[in-house]
């Protein structure tokens, strides 16, 4: 049995939703040993999640009956226990949702029975036979854990855990040959992963291969256009794991992997809905710099275009307004030019920076977290000063009336704050003339881009504290660049 966190179905989508174009029908009968609760739920897997469906009391015979007159779309559907939300596992086919289970929740797995669906027998006895094989395949591992040092005994039990392996996949072989459609066979084909084939050449040689090969045929084995999967652990983690782990980590790669899984589940409404929401969100979270380049482009290229026609109106207005925003500062993008005043109130233009890199840096005299940056960029300015490396400092006090006086505020920051005039360019706007606040997407500070000779962005939103190395590593991915051509 396996714990159950029980959570709002609404984050994502109504249930309503969910259970549409359904056909009638569904009755299941429960009844299980030395379990004291009167109420059992039936839940069920979405995605990444789990959520309830409805709530059943025995009955003086000792059953629950979950029933109603349509039928539930297909899945891995859950019996949580009360009071600690440890459940069961059973299938919910297509068309074999009328039948009986009895088991002892102290020995559910081995105990199961079912009367009137042939797929949960499957299920089941897939499910026992792993059971059997768990233990030993635990113990091994433990084994190889503990005789590293010892080649002969490491070796020996590697051998014994491969083995087992191939007696698990051969008995996943003929299950998937033995009972094509089921969805037993369904799940448990999407669980294998595709044998990779041996290649030739030196290892370095070899793991190239072997990793296209994966990425190529990563999804050999899976419907991802089956809903029944949705309902299943299988498919979101299968669809996580391409784009997390196997596909490149850079914005334009991960653009065409996200891409290659939306084409490939275009025309399956709920799962295309599904990923849409989901990639959109982690994107809008993620705190790995240049990830924002994801937002952008799933927004423009599918919700911004009409393509998520689920999107509320004032929700989609606010999706394409923060990519319109991002999408001119992206890693890789000319940042926008903006004109700003010194002490003397002399115009400067970013674009006029004559450096072979620029830390345009956007700070405020009253924000505590500009005053803990402080210390950095100076050291950052100091450390960089004969490198090529300017910094274009932009105070973003705003004039709280039309008096040229009101910059004071950013020259006393100046000064308290140590950012000499000759390590900073230091700059002022105080009637936002520039634009700078909208153009750069700036709602808080301090905010950082490092921008090359061409004012090519490199590098954006990176902590003060980080600064200096970040310019190292930039700088050094720029000199092997350049040797490259």
């Amino acid at each position: 049995m396996k714990r159950l966190f029980l959570l709002s179905f609404f984050t994502i989508i109504s249930l309503s939703a969910v259970l549409a174009n359904v056909k009638p029908g569904f009755n299941i009968k429960v009844k299980l040993e030395h379990y004291e609760a009167t109420e059992l739920v039936l839940g069920f897997h979405y995605g990444e999640k789990q959520y309830v469906k409805d709530t059943a009391v025995v009955d003086a015979d000792g059953w629950f009956t979950f029933q109603a007159d349509t039928m539930l779309p297909p899945g891995i559907y859950l019996l949580v226990l009360k009071p600690d939300n440890n459940f069961l596992q059973i299938l919910m086919p297509e068309n074999d949702q009328e039948f009986t289970l009895t088991t002892d929740v102290k020995d559910s797995v081995n105990k199961m029975k079912f009367k009137g669906s042939s797929d949960n027998d499957i299920f089941y006895d897939y499910l026992r036979f792993l059971n059997k094989q768990r233990p030993e395949a635990d113990s091994l591992r433990a084994k190889i854990a503990r005789t590293k040092g010892n080649i002969a005994d490491s070796t020996r039990y590697t051998r014994e855990l491969e083995g087992l392996d191939k007696i698990v996949k051969k008995f996943q072989a003929d299950l998937i040959a033995k009972y094509p459609g089921t969805l037993s066979e369904r799940i448990t084909k999407a669980s294998v992963d595709p044998e990779v084939p041996e290649f030739k050449g030196d290892d370095t040689e070899k793991a190239r291969l072997r990793y296209y090969w994966v990425r190529e045929h990563f999804f050999d084995n899976i419907d991802l256009t089956d809903p029944a999967l949705l309902r299943s652990p299988v498919l979101h983690a299968k669809v996580d794991q391409y784009i997390t782990k196997i596909a490149p980590q850079h914005p334009d790669s991960l653009n065409i992997a996200l891409d290659y899984i939306f084409d490939k589940i275009k025309n399956t409404s709920e799962i295309n809905k599904y990923f849409l929401v989901h990639f959109l969100n982690y994107y809008a979270k993620s705190q790995i710099v240049g990830f924002d380049a994801c937002y952008v482009h799933i927004a423009q290229k599918y919700y911004c275009v009409g393509l998520a026609p689920w999107t509320k109106k004032e929700d989609l207005e606010k999706i394409c307004d923060n990519a319109a925003r991002l999408e001119p500062i992206l890693i890789g993008k000319t940042a926008p030019n903006i004109v700003v005043t010194d002490r003397q109130n002399k115009p400067h233009a970013l674009w006029d920076v004559d450096a072979d890199y620029t830390a345009l840096f956007f700070w405020a005299p009253d924000c505590g977290h500009c005053k803990k940056a402080a210390p950095f960029m100076i050291e950052f300015a100091q450390h960089f000063k004969d490198q090529g490396v300017k910094v274009f400092a932009v105070c973003t006090a705003v004039a709280k009336t039309t008096e040229e006086g009101d910059s004071q505020e950013c020259w006393k920051g100046v000064e308290e704050k140590g950012f000499t005039d000759d390590l900073f360019m230091n700059l002022v706007d105080p009637f936002i003339r520039s634009r700078y606040k909208k153009l750069y997407d700036i709602q808080s500070t301090p905010q950082i881009f490092v921008l090359d000779r061409n004012h090519k962005i490199l590098m954006k939103r990176i902590g003060a504290e980080q600064i200096t190395k970040v310019m190292e590593e930039v700088m050094k991915m720029e000199e092997e660049k350049k040797k490259k051509k």
